[in-house]
């Protein structure tokens, strides 16, 4: 009994799970650290918002400062006054540029603050300008009106529910303010010349519009206090005034033209408008002493937004204080008694865990690649004998079985994947003598009927020879039938649609005038020969199906398969659509009615094609086929001519041997001897990110635009 006790690495798990469970406190202890660690991590996230908010509130005297240039410059208070307003304004954004450097903003911050500054550079240039008071003033309000979208933007980053209403409802007052200093501009520029012009009547009643909506923008998402400050200070005499002349002078009359001030002629001066009613002082006045209310409202919701974010963070810093002395109390009292066992239940634990990822991560997925490996196995290093030592042993079994059935089941995959291969080379050897031996038949062949009949056979061979083809694309062999030369799209296109059965029913569209690259024409060819094939196999016998081709953004050659068929429902299309970019891997028996969309993914992910099906309005599918620009490349000089023409359309003839591709046909420099090795073909040209983008935007247009009307119209 004694020596049991002793030996306590081989007491069983539930004696074991008791020990470590006497202090149930160490089970809190962990809930307690998550705790802590959230409460961390909520304390440095609001530190991070009172930056944001130092951030707007050195940003915000900038704003101001350019505000009162633009009102500078409207009333033409003069050089001295504008060079003063100048200084103070340079301060704010240095000051500005001070606090940015302090604090790590977002990227989107970033990138409108780079905006900014780049507007701001050219400040300098406006402040000269003095003749074109309206030009300038659009330009100070578009400048503040960039610096209240970074102050938006900033405003979004307190995602805090505490934080997020104060800071969007500061944003509200800012553009509110913002609307009532552009009128005041607008108005004394107007004043001075004596007049508004029709535009400045018409951008006085946007602002006052966009006043309204903003400030019940605001009001719904200010809190009571807030509201009773904005009802406050933007109310009383100041307010109704300001609402007056700002009445009269967008009823004023307007000219279409600034008053020159000419007075030579009696019509030029009877034809001139009155001056508007309005003294300039008292506009002004009225207009500063709402701006100066709004102020107020500002400064009230800035300290708001500060003081909240402080005490938010001191309580989150306390809350994870007092939480850290508990737990500490915790552990001093846990540490003692689970340190032993728990060490050792996490080393047992760890052997384990680090074995099996090493079998299933490493191991076995090495022997199914190569098919070979030692049948003897490293056993687990946990030698106890209680439950953990027998998981081990366990596990040492299971190991040893499925290194057994990794090496049986690469044997056997290799071996049918061979047979395979062999069978379709024997078949495929003995297609082409067929294929040749009718060419010579059809030679001295003179009685019309009996070669027509020559032609079915050829056909049938044609197909036979396809089929062979892909039962070698799916064990994993190489076709030896390759071009060798750039083939014109068409003949591609063409080549395609006569190695189905039902070719008479494919209607082939003449395509632009782009060559594919040798290597990839006839994976191209197979590839679309499965489309075509499946797409007359899914559709009434009396419909056509059409292929088409075009070349979209990026010299991108898009090709479309359209069938009037009984189309596919959308959770099949979407699984179809999933095995094409998976590349046809994982092909079983389950799935032997779609072999030929397994071959298609195959050859689209050989040459990073991609293809898609797609669900046309009404009745059909469209398969979309997309070919990389350095794998269609098109001829800049006749590409023009080709636009300028009507799309052809032709059905297919029966092919002869002469027009198949194949080693048995066609001239000699096209292709390569069927008894010789296929020359490895050169690496794809890999995409640009440019022509990445233009690919994929090709195909989301390709999919979404449905069949074109242009080819049935034509």
């Amino acid at each position: 009994m004694f020596k049991a006790l002793v030996n306590w690495r081989n007491w069983r798990l539930p004696v074991k799970l008791a020990a470590v469970l006497i202090v149930p406190v160490f089970i809190a202890v962990g809930a307690g650290v998550l705790q802590i660690q959230s409460h961390m991590e909520r304390a440095e996230s609001y530190a991070a918002l009172q930056r944001l908010v130092k951030v707007r509130a050195a940003l915000i005297p900038v704003i101001e400062g350019v505000q009162a240039e633009r009102r500078i410059v409207a009333e033409g208070s003069g050089q001295q006054a504008l060079q003063d307003q100048v200084r103070r304004t340079d301060e704010s954004r240095t000051a500005l540029r001070g606090q940015i450097a302090k604090t790590s903003l977002a990227e989107v911050v970033t990138a409108r603050m780079d905006d900014v500054a780049a507007k701001i550079g050219g400040l300098p240039a406006l402040r000269e300008r003095t003749t074109d008071v309206p030009g300038v003033i659009r330009e100070y309000t578009a400048l503040t009106e960039s610096m209240l979208d970074v102050d938006e933007v900033l405003a979004s980053e307190f995602g805090d529910a505490a934080l997020f209403r104060t800071a969007m409802g500061l944003q509200h007052v800012l553009h509110v303010q913002e609307q009532v200093l552009y009128q005041q501009a607008v108005v004394l520029s107007g004043l001075t010349r004596g007049q508004l012009v029709t535009a400045e009547v018409r951008s006085l009643v946007e602002s006052n519009v966009k006043l309204g909506y903003i400030a019940g923008e605001f009001a719904a998402l200010a809190t009571a206090d807030q509201l009773s400050t904005w009802s406050t200070k933007f109310n009383g005499p100041d307010i109704e005034a300001h609402r007056k002349m700002l009445t009269t002078a967008v009823l004023h009359p307007a000219s279409d033209a600034p008053s020159t001030g000419n007075n030579n002629s009696n019509n030029s001066a009877t034809a001139r408008p009155k001056p508007l009613p309005i003294a300039a002082s008292d506009w002004s006045k009225a207009s500063g002493a709402v701006a100066t209310s709004l102020d107020g409202v500002v400064q009230g919701m800035q300290n708001d937004l500060r003081d909240t974010a402080n005490r938010l963070r001191d309580e989150t810093s306390d809350r994870a204080g007092a939480a850290s002395a508990i737990l500490f109390a915790s552990l001093i009292l846990a540490g003692t008694i689970g340190f032993v066992v728990g060490r050792y239940l996490l080393r047992s634990l760890n052997a384990l865990r680090r074995s099996a990822l090493e079998v299933a991560w490493h191991k076995l997925p090495e022997m199914v690649a190569t098919g070979r490996g030692s049948t003897q196995i490293e056993p687990v290093p946990v030698d106890t004998t209680e439950e953990f030592g027998q998981v081990a042993r366990a596990f040492d079994e299971v190991h040893q079985q499925a290194v057994r059935s990794v090496i049986e089941q690469a044997g056997m995959r290799a071996n049918m994947r061979n047979i395979f291969v062999n069978l379709s080379r024997r078949s495929q050897s003995l297609v082409e003598r067929q294929l040749k031996l009718m060419e010579e038949l059809e030679k001295y062949e003179e009685d019309p009927d009996q070669l027509a009949n020559l032609f079915k056979l050829d056909h049938l061979a044609t197909r036979m020879r396809r089929n062979n083809e892909n039962l070698m694309v799916l064990s994993g062999g190489d076709v030896a039938r390759r071009f060798t030369r750039p083939i014109p799209l068409t003949d591609v296109l063409r080549a395609a649609a006569a190695e189905i059965e039902q070719y008479q029913r494919v209607m082939v569209h003449t395509a632009p005038n782009a060559e594919v690259v040798g290597y990839v024409a006839s994976d191209l060819v197979r590839l679309l020969a499965e489309l075509l094939d499946n797409a007359t196999a899914f559709s009434p016998p009396h419909t056509q199906v059409t292929i088409s081709a075009s070349i979209e953004a990026g010299d991108i050659v898009q090709i479309d398969v359209v069938d009037h068929g009984i189309g596919i429902d959308p959770e099949a299309l979407a699984v179809v659509n999933h095995r094409l970019e998976a590349a046809g891997e994982g092909a079983d028996v389950q799935v032997f009615r779609e072999m030929g969309l397994f071959v298609v993914g195959r050859l689209a992910a050989r040459h990073q094609i991609v293809v898609r099906l797609d669900a046309r309005q009404g009745k059909g599918t469209r398969a979309i086929v997309l070919v990389p620009a350095e794998l269609a490349p098109r001829r800049e000089e006749s590409w023009e001519s080709f636009r300028g023409e009507a799309i052809e359309q032709r059905p297919v003839r029966p092919a002869t041997p002469a027009q198949m591709p194949g080693p048995a046909s066609g001239p000699a420099s096209w292709f390569e001897s069927p008894g010789a090795a296929p020359p490895p073909p050169p690496a794809p040209a890999r995409q640009s990110p440019e022509s990445a983008r233009g690919f994929l935007d090709a195909f989301q247009r390709g999919v979404q635009r449905g069949l074109p009307d242009r080819q049935e119209s034509r």
